[in-house]
């Protein structure tokens, strides 16, 4: 679950960085592309995702500790993402891998 709850987090705090006017993304995924071009839909798309993902945090952690665990994850991933995305360290295909392993460690161990 927070295999899930975390791709949300990064997923909304990537779109509403690639809404701003200084990034210029050039190459990746279609549906990333896409969301690029309009800025006004993946600034929605961000927001939206980031709801949703504040709404699982509570869920799982309750009121309080949720609230401030979705504030310090999302400041830990727009932070990585701004600091990190324009070097190109991360790949998709790395972040896809990323993703099955944390999500098969997650469904073994717990």
């Amino acid at each position: 679950m927070y295999t899930f709850l975390l791709l949300l987090i990064f997923a909304g705090s990537y779109c509403w960085y690639s809404s701003s006017e200084k990034v210029k993304i050039q190459k990746g995924p279609a549906l990333v592309l896409s969301c690029v071009k309009d800025k006004t839909r993946s600034r929605i798309l961000g927001i939206a995702l980031l709801i949703l993902s504040w709404i699982l945090t509570i869920y799982l952690q309750g009121i309080l500790a949720g609230t401030l665990a979705f504030g310090a994850y999302s400041m830990g991933f727009f932070s990585m993402i701004v600091l990190l995305w324009p070097y190109r360290y991360f790949q998709w295909k790395q972040l896809t891998v990323v993703f099955i392993i944390a999500l098969l460690l997650e469904t073994i161990i717990f």
